[in-house]
């Protein structure tokens, strides 16, 4: 990443926690951080825990980032200062690529991530002012499909249900592409009553791809079953007879034992199995009745 992009990142990630910009220019940005912000970057949990049990208004606190790289001189670390202003203490870090502090943002992106909730943007200069427009809420998850034995293959599948009427769409992020998505509610918009849960919509979409995969070519688990087997009969012929001219119990024991972990290691790499996992997941509100 280039200088501009994470710049673009950073700010990115300001704006859609609701802090509060102080200055800003190309090279640096100083920034009051929001509540949530502040919880998920400071590491100040006694602090958090102090006002959530006694309900004193928090105050966070302001960073001045400057998105300027390094020189070789000056190393690849980026100590923090501090800066006394009449508003208080201001934190001097520099955030540029393979700081600390940008794989910390990155790190909390992606948990935050994880499940989103996000609004389309209409239009501008569309539709009338005075008008309010619908809004369904789609839950939209992505899944990741493992199929593995001593080989593996995975496969992505994105899917989606309209929690007004019910409707699946499985290529749901393709809907999503060219939409502009803003985690704030649009004026002139109007939420349409939900008929699911969300609880009752991920049912749903997991029971479908279930469904899906019930049907999928499961030729390859034949096979990797046929190699298990082959394998099993082929440290049989090993270990039984030794395990028959053994000396004596301890000798036979430990003999067992070896016999046991191998075959519980031909086990875990060959035995076919499927995993389904939920990569994210996310509530996006687009304009329609679907």
């Amino acid at each position: 990443m280039n200088t501009k992009q994470v710049q673009k990142f950073v700010l990115s990630y300001l704006d859609s926690t609701g802090c509060h910009l102080v200055e800003k220019s190309p090279a640096r940005v100083t920034v009051k951080l929001s509540p949530d912000a502040d919880r998920a970057l400071t590491n100040r949990p006694y602090y958090w825990s102090f006002v959530d049990r006694t309900g004193t208004p928090p105050e966070t606190l302001t960073y001045a980032w400057s998105f300027d790289p390094p020189s070789a001189q000056d190393g690849q670390s980026s100590p923090l200062s501090y800066l006394m202003t009449p508003a208080g203490r201001v934190v001097q870090e520099g955030v540029y690529y393979g700081s600390r502090r940008l794989q910390q943002l990155f790190d909390v992106v992606h948990q935050g991530g994880r499940c989103v909730t996000l609004f389309e943007e209409p239009q501008r200069g569309t539709g009338d002012p005075f008008s309010s427009q619908p809004y369904t809420a789609w839950l939209g998850a992505n899944f990741k499909v493992s199929f593995a034995c001593d080989m593996r293959r995975e496969e992505l599948h994105s899917y989606g249900i309209s929690l007004a009427t019910g409707v699946i769409d499985d290529k749901f992020m393709d809907r999503l592409k060219g939409r502009r998505l803003t985690p704030r509610l649009p004026a002139n918009v109007h939420l349409l009553r939900n008929g699911l849960s969300l609880r009752k919509g991920m049912s749903q979409l997991e029971s479908t791809i279930e469904r899906k995969l019930k049907n999928a070519d499961f030729g390859w688990a034949v096979e990797a079953e046929q190699r298990r087997q082959d394998e099993l009969a082929r440290i049989g012929h090993y270990y039984e007879p030794l395990l028959k001219q053994a000396e004596d119990d301890a000798q036979r024991q430990l003999f067992s034992e070896r016999f046991e972990q191998r075959k519980a290691e031909i086990d875990w790499q060959y035995r076919p199995r499927v995993t389904l996992t939920t990569i994210n997941c996310g509530i996006f509100h687009l304009p329609g009745i679907d």
